[in-house]
């Protein structure tokens, strides 16, 4: 499993924390069934954030290896930055995918910044409703295709994720 200090390095880099700033260390802050919580930080550099791996990928052909996957619910609050979901693939994305996320059937379109190749974040005005099919469904599947042209459908168990964003908002005001 990927460190939590540098999970959190490429999670602050992404919400645009300045990367000169050494990031303070994530402390696990809570355990919800398949989602996990860490806090970083504190008053202005506070940072919350809930993050689950895949139960499950497949490949549309093998695959030799790859990093860590990650889909992720962020918020740092003196950035105005309130439940920013987003997922690190473990893999670069090509330049003309379209990555979707899926829960339960309902399809959001998640965006991508060339800046960040192996990330997508969802799209803003789509974000809402995502996260609000998340806390009630059962599975989230995203589906992007890898600059090799792998298609790649990870998915993601949601129990816990409520609890977790619940979590999250509490601490992270």
């Amino acid at each position: 499993m990927i460190k939590i200090a540098t999970f959190l390095a490429v999670s602050l880099a992404m919400a645009g924390v300045a990367a000169a700033a050494p990031s303070p260390a994530a402390t696990p802050a809570g355990t919800f069934q398949n989602w996990n919580f860490y806090t970083a930080g504190s008053g202005g550099s506070q940072v919350c954030f809930i993050a689950s791996q895949p139960t499950d990928s497949k490949y549309s052909k093998p695959v030799s290896g790859r990093d860590p996957a990650f889909f992720q619910v962020t918020t740092i609050p003196s950035k105005n930055i309130r439940e920013e979901a987003s997922s690190i693939v473990g893999y670069t994305f090509a330049a003309d995918t379209s990555v979707v996320a899926d829960v339960d059937g309902t399809k959001f379109k998640m965006f991508l910044d060339s800046s960040y190749p192996d990330t997508t974040w969802a799209q803003p005005d789509q974000e809402a409703a995502l996260l609000t099919a998340m806390r009630h469904g059962h599975v989230l599947t995203l589906t992007g295709t890898s600059s090799r042209k792998t298609t790649v459908v990870d998915t993601y168990s949601l129990s816990g994720v409520s609890a977790a964003l619940d979590a999250m908002s509490k601490a992270c005001k």
